[in-house]
C-alpha cells in the first residue's frame, strides 16, 4: 500500500535519474569527440578529423563545427565546408569563434581557387 501511494514520486525520481544519466552520457561522448578531433587536427590529420565529425555529427557543438571548418580550410574542401556552414544554427552563426572560422575558411578557399586558376 505504501508503495502504491509513492509510485508517482518514485517514477518521477527514476525518470529524472534516467535523464541525468543520458545527459552525462552525451556530455562524456561530446568530450571524447572533442578530444579525438583536437588530437587529429593537431596531428594534421584533417580528413580523419572530418570522418570522426561525420560519424558523431548528431552531438556536435559549436566547438566541433569550429574544428571541422578548420579541417576543411586546410584540405581546401570548399563543398564540405559550405555544407557545414548551412547546418549552423543562428546562435552558432552569432558565435565569434564560428564567425572567425567561417572567415578563415572562405578566405582559404578563395586564395586556393585564385592560385589554381
Amino acid at each position: 500500500m505504501l508503495f502504491s501511494k509513492n509510485f508517482p514520486i518514485i517514477h518521477r525520481i527514476l525518470s529524472l535519474y534516467g535523464k541525468t544519466n543520458q545527459i552525462l552520457s552525451i556530455s562524456s561522448s561530446s568530450k571524447v569527440l572533442t578530444s579525438t578531433m583536437k588530437k587529429l587536427i593537431d596531428a594534421k590529420q584533417y580528413q580523419e578529423a572530418l570522418n570522426v565529425f561525420d560519424q558523431q555529427s548528431e552531438m556536435s557543438t559549436d566547438f566541433h563545427f569550429n574544428m571541422a571548418l578548420k579541417a576543411c580550410a586546410h584540405l581546401h574542401n570548399y563543398q564540405y565546408g559550405k555544407k557545414i556552414h548551412q547546418q549552423l544554427s543562428s546562435n552558432s552563426l552569432n558565435n565569434p569563434f564560428i564567425q572567425s572560422s567561417l572567415i578563415n575558411f572562405y578566405s582559404e578557399s578563395f586564395i586556393f581557387q585564385l592560385e589554381n586558376c
